[in-house]
């Protein structure tokens, strides 16, 4: 697995929503880095503190304007975004009893957020609506 790079195509045109998504994988590629470098799980496990701390603080960012721009079905994205969590704390307790993160739950993040920005945030844009 190689550091999960910012691509323009994953920009979703909100420099807000941007920037938060690039902190992600800024949090993410830390994480990264730490366990090829076979960090102990005490070097990592702050990493991945701030990740799910990051990624609440996104999921609610994200949620509140993308409420004030969709007509509905914020509800999915929403169930969505618990799903990740979810799994962030499932990862998280699995990691600290092998005492390790995996590179397969590496992957499982970088794929999760990719789809997730690509995919499913632009469902909820009306790009004639965003200044």
């Amino acid at each position: 697995m190689t550091q999960v790079i910012w691509q323009d195509s994953y920009s979703i045109g909100i420099d807000m929503i941007d920037t938060q998504h690039k902190q992600l994988f800024d949090i993410m590629n830390k994480i990264y880095v730490a366990s090829e470098e076979d960090s102990d799980i005490d070097v990592i496990m702050p990493l991945f503190d701030e990740l799910q701390d990051y990624t609440k603080y996104h999921f609610d960012e994200e949620e509140q304007y993308f409420t004030t721009l969709s007509q509905g079905g914020i509800e999915q994205h929403k169930s969505e975004h618990q799903f990740f969590i979810d799994e962030l704390d499932k990862i998280k307790q699995q990691s600290l009893r092998i005492g390790t993160i995996s590179l397969e739950l590496l992957y499982f993040l970088n794929d999760w957020l990719v789809n997730h920005i690509q995919v499913e945030d632009p469902k909820y844009l009306d790009h004639d609506n965003i200044s």
